[in-house]
């Protein structure tokens, strides 16, 4: 068992960018294609993931001047640390759901397609740490509450099972809107804890559309294009913008330069990456149809359920991105939240990508939906650090609770949930 919970760990271990390229190769095969089409697709999809990967690397870096000259701001008066989503991942990976709940998960997923119950096929089983997350917070609350051990691990693992099983109807139903709005075909997201962002974006846009005034701004790029021309087209208005942010930030001229010239290229570079990597994934999915329409009939669909960095090319998103790092700055500072959000600042872009959704592309909704966002998730994130600080030392990843530790993905709403189970058991 060890050895195979060795093996697991070490091909997760090697990063999405060289397991999805495997993944998709098997898949492929099992679809009716030929190997080297198989492998042709399953390295464009590496090559599109790794492109996403140095192209997030070039906007967060591009923006760490303004980023560490916030930071600098709130570095007193915080007592919770920001371990981000790496460290939160690997507590939820230290744990033995990691080896149980993939296997489990890649059946059922299968069994529910030909059910016909989902049209979702989550080949992102890097992610799957998002639904064993949840299980084993809710494991170690049950242990902490005085629960024996088999009947809170069965527990922690249903609660994983059924968050799978909601994510892939999730998935269903935000397929066609996904799929017109980032120009995915094909495709849907399978990321969780995505779809508390787009929850709020959602509640956010319905409010504003029904408040009188409001309902009629509409800020979209197209709007700044055809007002403005050339000067409103994106990559313009991102060095606009980079160039404000390095005036409010008090950036030398080389720093200015830096940031502004390198947001433009992110935007530019990044739907060129993601259309690199759909070149992969559509021959994956019509032979996915193909296969299940043969099985299934010739109505049924079928979509590939991947991460949600693929809606990183949204170019509203981009260029929100910039805007929202003294925003979100200044969130951090309203009464209830502990953590300073030092890793938060670098993953902005997909907070604004998200919420370009529901906002159909206009930026004062998207602003204003990532700001809520934000507000919550740092909410979250600090009243939850004292249970997660527990968490960590159970799982051996922090040896004292000196020092108390919490990061994105917390505020997922099924960890949410399990938390406030832990608080009326008064476990934490």
């Amino acid at each position: 068992m060890a050895y195979i919970f060795s093996a697991i760990q070490y091909i997760m271990d090697l990063g999405a960018a060289i397991f999805l390229p495997i993944m998709i190769t098997i898949l492929g095969l099992v679809f009716g294609l030929k190997f080297f089409e198989s492998l042709r697709n399953g390295l464009r999809i590496g090559a599109g993931f790794l492109g996403i990967s140095i192209t997030l690397d070039l906007l967060i870096g591009g923006m760490s001047p303004a980023i560490e000259y916030y930071s600098a701001l709130g570095e007193g008066g915080f007592t919770v640390t920001d371990i981000g989503w790496q460290g939160i991942s690997a507590i939820a990976w230290s744990t033995s759901y990691a080896l149980i709940f993939v296997p489990i998960a890649l059946v059922l997923n299968f069994i529910l397609i030909r059910l016909r119950f989902t049209k979702t096929m989550d080949v992102d089983i890097w992610d799957y740490f998002h639904f064993f997350l949840g299980s084993s917070i809710c494991y170690y609350v049950l242990k902490l509450a005085g629960i024996a051990e088999v009947p809170a691990f069965v527990i922690g693992l249903l609660v994983g099972i059924a968050t799978f099983i909601v994510t892939l109807k999730l998935a269903d139903k935000l397929a066609p809107k996904w799929q017109e709005h980032y120009n995915l075909p094909g495709t849907t997201c399978c990321n969780f804890d995505a779809y508390y962002m787009w929850a709020i974006n959602w509640v956010v846009c319905k409010v504003i559309d029904k408040i009188p005034g409001l309902n009629k701004i509409n800020l979209n790029l197209k709007w700044l294009n055809d007002r403005f021309g050339a000067l409103g087209e994106t990559s313009v208005v991102t060095f606009i913008v980079g160039v404000l942010l390095s005036l409010l930030t008090r950036q030398n001229l080389t720093n200015t330069l830096t940031m502004s010239i390198t947001l433009s290229a992110a935007i530019v570079i990044m739907p060129k990456v993601i259309g690199l990597l759909m070149e992969g994934l559509v021959p994956v999915s019509n032979a996915a149809r193909k296969f299940f329409k043969k099985r299934l009939g010739d109505d049924y669909e079928i979509n590939i359920g991947m991460d949600q960095a693929l809606c990183l090319g949204d170019p509203v998103g981009i260029e929100c991105a910039a805007i929202m790092i003294p925003i979100a700055i200044a969130i951090s500072f309203l009464p209830g939240i502990t953590m300073f959000p030092l890793s938060g600042l670098g993953s902005l872009i997909y907070f604004t990508c998200a919420c370009s959704l529901f906002a159909k592309g206009d930026i004062f909704k998207t602003l204003l939906s990532t700001s809520f966002c934000i507000f919550y998730t740092y909410e979250i994130d600090s009243w939850m650090a004292p249970l997660i600080t527990q968490i960590g030392v159970q799982a051996g990843y922090i040896s004292d609770a000196s020092t108390l530790i919490s990061g994105a993905e917390v505020e997922e709403f099924h960890c949410v949930l399990v938390a406030l189970l832990g608080k009326i058991l008064r476990a934490w």
